[in-house]
């Protein structure tokens, strides 16, 4: 149930992309100035600033009724959208979307991180992301197919409408029936007898017996958030979110005006990638459980998403181009459920993971309005018209959005240092700590990192 919401989740934040060629950038004019731009990074306001306090109200008010509220609301909000007429109503809608939206990724983490161990975490939060990722791939062509639908002659005659309607409806409707089907934490489930509940929370932490029930306040959350390491954590997320949310709402445009494909052609030819990107994440997840490390598989990741970038910008054919759209999709998107997991085993104890997860995740969403905004109109490849009729064909004009596709590069580069310098730190720490002279990592004894 969790990836459902979640592929919903993705769905709904992005479809604003497929709306955009679909005729929503006509009807709200959304091409004067930087309206889409702002349509965009208004969403991560709210995202960014309530994604901590959810994770706090969550293990009071339990998952199911917490998560099935905010899913509810915000798919009202996606189908508001399928009947505004002016951009700023819009703005609004998605401002909304991020305040409801927020409470959904840091706590769907939350609740895995408090089921599995260390080296049982990295390919289930993947799992939760890409089978989310796997469902939205297809969203562009569901988008495309919701888009030919035209009702009369007035507003719902118009295409982009009925794909706001008709998944916010879907969203609703998983809302309504999210509370018999959504998971719990161990302490809360009903299918669990007193005994096993206990095994379930203490496997996963070397916490003394019933710390675990503690309910943090939100002082104490603020004083975990003084740790440094929170701080690398978070610089992490916020490269690999805001590299995956500058290729997610930009990639029909891309397809579409930069590598010169049909209307039709660029939201069927935006799926694949995700479809490639998914199973391979999950194969290097794999790989990461494995031999229990992560930084090897994390700079692997963000390496390859340097490559295919570089791809798409420099060489000219468009099927040399979509097929470096394959890997920066892959690498980009690969790193996300990676990083979280990153960060979730190098914290020892369970309230605190909520902690991390949120920081994270809200520093993530930081990421969601430089991605929003480093795409701009103004560096949009006017010259590549017609190349959809051939994958053969060059184009001869401006660089695509050359300021946003470097800026991407550069902070998968700051990605790699930054997880290299900390993965060797922890190196050294665990080695000191073996060695007696650090003998309780995060104040746990017995507790390691996993680099």
């Amino acid at each position: 149930m969790l990836c459902i919401v979640f592929s919903l989740s993705l769905l709904d934040r992005t479809n604003i992309s497929s709306a955009y060629i679909a005729g929503l950038s006509t009807s709200l004019s959304l091409t004067v100035s930087n309206r889409y731009n702002i349509a965009l990074l208004i969403f991560f306001i709210g995202y960014a600033l309530l994604e901590l306090p959810s994770n706090l109200i969550i293990r009071r008010l339990g998952a199911r009724i917490w998560l099935s509220f905010l899913i509810t609301a915000w798919g009202a909000c996606v189908v508001g959208m399928g009947f505004v007429h002016d951009w700023k109503v819009l703005t609004v809608l998605r401002a909304l979307l991020g305040v409801f939206e927020a409470g959904l990724f840091p706590g769907a983490v939350y609740i895995i991180g408090s089921w599995y161990r260390q080296f049982e975490t990295a390919r289930r939060v993947s799992v939760f992301y890409m089978a989310a990722l796997l469902a939205s791939g297809f969203g562009p062509i569901v988008a495309y197919a919701f888009s030919l639908i035209s009702v009369g002659e007035g507003m719902y005659a118009e295409g982009w409408r009925w794909i706001f309607i008709i998944e916010g409806v879907a969203t609703v409707v998983a809302g309504l029936v999210a509370p018999f089907f959504l998971i719990e934490f161990p302490e809360r489930v009903g299918f669990l007898t007193d005994r096993q509940k206990h095994i379930a929370v203490t496997r996963v932490s070397l916490e003394k017996q019933g710390a675990h029930l503690e309910h943090l306040t939100f002082m104490q959350s603020l004083a975990m958030l003084l740790d440094w390491k929170v701080g690398v954590y978070c610089i992490q997320y916020f490269v690999a979110a805001s590299s995956v949310y500058s290729l997610a709402f930009f990639q029909p445009i891309i397809l579409r005006e930069g590598m010169g494909f049909s209307y039709a052609l660029s939201q069927i030819l935006a799926s694949p990638p995700y479809l490639f990107a998914v199973f391979a994440s999950l194969g290097f997840a794999w790989v990461s459980d494995k031999l229990k490390m992560r930084w090897p598989v994390l700079i692997a990741q963000s390496l390859t998403a340097i490559v295919g970038l570089l791809i798409i910008l420099y060489t000219k054919p468009p099927g040399v181009r979509y097929f470096g759209l394959f890997l920066a999709t892959f690498g980009t998107q690969s790193n996300v459920p990676a990083t979280l997991a990153y960060g979730q085993n190098q914290t020892a104890k369970v309230q605190k993971r909520a902690v991390v997860a949120a920081a994270m995740i809200s520093v993530g969403a930081a990421g969601g309005i430089t991605g929003s905004t480093i795409f701009q109109s103004k560096d949009a490849p006017v010259g590549f018209c017609g190349s959809f009729n051939s994958f053969g064909r060059e184009a001869d004009e401006k660089q695509l959005y050359m300021p946003g596709m470097w800026a991407t590069i550069a902070m998968q580069m700051l990605y790699t240092v930054v997880t290299v310098c900390m993965s060797m730190y922890m190196k050294r720490m665990n080695a000191l700590a073996d060695e007696g002279k650090r003998p309780a990592l995060e104040g746990v004894e017995g507790f390691r990192y996993v680099p």
